[in-house]
């Protein structure tokens, strides 16, 4: 189980989070890896709350993990080159970003850098997961497993409902793409328990926490960059399972911090990015059916979501932003 892996951990102006995700990620037990750091833009003290981390300068006090007060790790910063200089020693290496560029774009740097330096397996960890120290050694092992998985992702749980499961696989149903069914269990509460366990096979794996084999990407293409923020990874994983296996890991498990993300970006953001991406998502990939029902459904939730903010039963950001993502899809030039 020798498997080099390069995890691309994206981060904009939440150094608390992202400490607390690396913290995490280099407690594994497994050993050959790099994490790629994208830097999206961040105002500059936010990286250097992270340089502080890794000098041992700095903590967080969060329940979540516990640190390593004697761990080295080098940020090495690859902005000029993508170069990686020697592959396989935990170390950082981070690409420094002047201004946010969007997800799926900031993303596929990293994804280039795993291409370029020939790593053997390409991970994605945002940086609201925390993962847990047997995660990595046992995603890889799918991959020796079954040469048929092209992608991964575990079971993911709840941070603060911690025997929550938030997402456990998905089944592209007849109704998802005509009425926004997103593919994560949404708001159904689901307990873990001794059912949620084995390998089965998925339609989409979860891009805040995924595995690929790097070498796919060279047939499939990396994420489409339209997404500046949104379903980039159900698109992606709609080209990956053309070509194999998409399957879920509920043996491994990592946790997600639902919706802190939200404290940086705002609603309006992350709802003028999502309605967006998932209208061009219907674009991309929807049937004829799909984009009647699908474009009709956003239509009409124009005037509800106004009603409900007259009402005060609607968040003004998230309604803007909702009403703002569907004229620039319809009506934009752009």
């Amino acid at each position: 189980m020798n498997k080099s892996i390069a995890i691309t951990v994206l981060t904009w102006n939440d150094w608390k989070n992202t400490i607390v995700c690396l913290e995490s990620i280099f407690q594994n037990t497994y050993e050959n890896f790099d994490v790629i750091l994208i830097n999206n833009g961040s105002e500059k003290y936010h990286i250097n709350k992270i340089k502080d981390w890794a000098l041992n300068k700095i903590e967080i006090n969060d329940e979540e993990v516990q640190y390593n007060n004697n761990k080295e790790i080098e940020i090495i910063d690859i902005s000029n080159n993508f170069k990686i200089p020697s592959k396989g020693k935990k170390n950082i290496y981070l690409i420094n970003l002047d201004h946010n560029i969007g997800l799926a774009p900031a993303v596929n740097l990293g994804f280039k850098v795993s291409i370029e330096n020939n790593y053997d397996l390409t991970a994605r960890i945002d940086c609201d997961i925390i993962a847990t120290k047997k995660y990595l050694e046992s995603m890889s092992l799918l991959f020796l497993d079954d040469s048929d998985i092209v992608a991964a992702s575990p079971k993911i749980k709840h941070a603060y409902l911690r025997n929550t499961i938030w997402w456990k696989g998905s089944k592209l149903t007849w109704f998802y793409l005509k009425f926004q069914r997103t593919m994560n269990l949404k708001k159904k509460r689901i307990i873990d328990d001794e059912t949620h366990k084995g390998i089965i096979e998925t339609d989409t794996v979860a891009g805040c926490c995924s595995f690929y084999k790097t070498d796919i990407f060279k047939i499939s293409g990396l994420e489409d960059e339209d997404f500046e923020f949104g379903p980039e990874d159900i698109e992606l994983s709609f080209r990956l399972k053309k070509i194999g296996k998409l399957v879920v890991n509920l043996d491994a498990t990592t946790f997600h911090k639902i919706a802190t993300s939200i404290n940086v970006s705002g609603w309006y953001y992350r709802s003028y990015n999502e309605t967006k991406g998932f209208l061009m998502l219907i674009k991309k990939t929807g049937s004829l059916s799909d984009k009647i029902i699908g474009y009709t459904y956003h239509v009409l939730r124009i005037p509800y979501f106004i009603i409900l903010l007259i009402l005060k039963l609607r968040n003004k950001d998230k309604v803007t932003g909702f009403c703002k993502g569907c004229f620039d899809f319809f009506l934009s030039k752009k």
